[in-house]
Formats: structure tokens, C-alpha cells, sequence
């Protein structure tokens, strides 16, 4: 299962909540997965809950980044299938010619159609593996680049604690700022413009 990005690597006390009187800027501990302490239950404290998935998934940036995989994906299955056709013809030819070829001619000739045949198979998983890191990386700056927007949204909704929506058991309506969210993001960071780590698949 996927790790929240967000609550893996951004959420924080310095993101999302004033320093309490008498302490430095971001000393004060609180981060999704672990609990409020007792000097954080301030009834005046307003929680918001975030759906990290549809943030990503349902931005223009996310979209982007979804639709330059299809892309590269259906790229890829034609190339797999192009490959194929040529394997399969030359495991043909073999069949065929193997009654006039001499045994060593021919387990020669075999041993480099498998040999070509598993580089075929190593470098195809190798671009599919690629796909995935492409995929990932963005995730990761999407969100970076996200933190402050998130910051923006969640004062402006009046609260000041940010958890991930699946840490809540039960909640009431207007908790989640989710919509609100990707709203501002896509006014912000549109798309998120060409990636620093392009999709290559050569």
C-alpha cells in the first residue's frame, strides 16, 4: 500500500500550527499518526481533514501526470507487442531451418535468440519500473510544492490542524477541504509545468 506522502514527509507542527507562548517556532510536536497532546486540546483548535489521493489524483497537476503516463503506457504496449511479433518470427525461422542447419550451428544460433529474448524481457520491465518512479517523483513534488497552498487553504478555513481524512472515525460535514484544496492548487501550481525528471522511455 501506497505511504501518505503528506503525512510521510511534510505534515508537521511548523506547517500547520502557531507556536505556543513561550516556546520556538515549531518546537511544539504534531503530526498525523500520533496523538494530540493535552496542551494541544484547545476547544478553540478547529480540525480540517485532507483526502491525499483526490488531491493528487483529481488537481490539474495530477491529471497531467496521469495522462503523460497513459501515454507512455500505451507507447509501451506497442512496443511490447512490435517485439513480440519479431520473436516469434524468428523462433519461426529457427523451427523451420533447424532441419537443414548442424546441431551446433543450430543451439548457437538458439542460445543468442534466448540471450536476445531476455534482454527484450529485462529492458521492457526496466521501462515499466521507470513508469512507476516517473509516477512517484511527481507525487512527491506535487506535494512539496503543495505544503503552502495547504497552509493558505487551512487559514483561511478558520482551523488550524490538518489530519489525513482516514484518520477519522467519525466527523461532521464541512471537515474535509479536500474540493477547496485542489481548487486553490490548480489556481497556484496548474499543472505543475514540465517535470525536472522527464518521462523517458527509450
Amino acid at each position: 500500500m501506497r505511504q501518505p506522502v503528506l503525512a510521510g514527509l511534510l505534515f508537521g507542527a511548523a506547517a500547520f500550527m502557531p507556536a505556543a507562548p513561550g516556546h520556538a517556532q515549531g518546537l511544539p510536536g504534531f503530526s498525523l499518526g500520533q496523538p494530540v497532546h493535552a496542551d494541544l486540546a484547545d476547544p478553540r483548535l478547529q480540525l480540517r481533514t485532507l483526502d491525499e489521493e483526490r488531491l493528487f489524483r483529481n488537481s490539474a497537476f495530477g491529471l497531467r501526470v496521469e495522462a503523460e503516463i497513459e501515454t507512455a503506457s500505451r507507447a509501451l504496449e506497442a512496443e511490447n507487442d512490435a517485439l513480440l511479433e519479431q520473436l516469434t518470427a524468428r523462433e519461426m525461422e529457427l523451427t523451420e531451418a533447424r532441419p537443414q542447419m548442424d546441431p551446433a550451428e543450430f543451439r548457437a544460433e538458439a542460445d543468442r535468440f534466448d540471450q536476445r529474448a531476455q534482454e527484450i524481457r529485462r529492458a521492457q520491465a526496466e521501462k515499466r519500473i521507470r513508469l512507476g518512479q516517473y509516477e512517484e517523483n511527481e507525487q512527491r513534488r506535487f506535494f512539496r510544492l503543495a505544503l503552502p497552498v495547504l497552509r493558505d487553504v487551512l487559514e483561511e478555513s478558520g482551523a488550524q490542524i490538518l489530519i489525513d481524512g482516514r484518520a477519522v472515525i467519525i466527523g461532521v460535514a464541512g471537515m474535509d477541504m479536500t474540493d477547496d484544496a485542489i481548487s486553490a492548487l490548480d489556481e497556484v501550481l496548474g499543472d505543475g509545468g514540465p517535470s525536472p525528471t522527464p518521462l523517458t522511455l527509450p
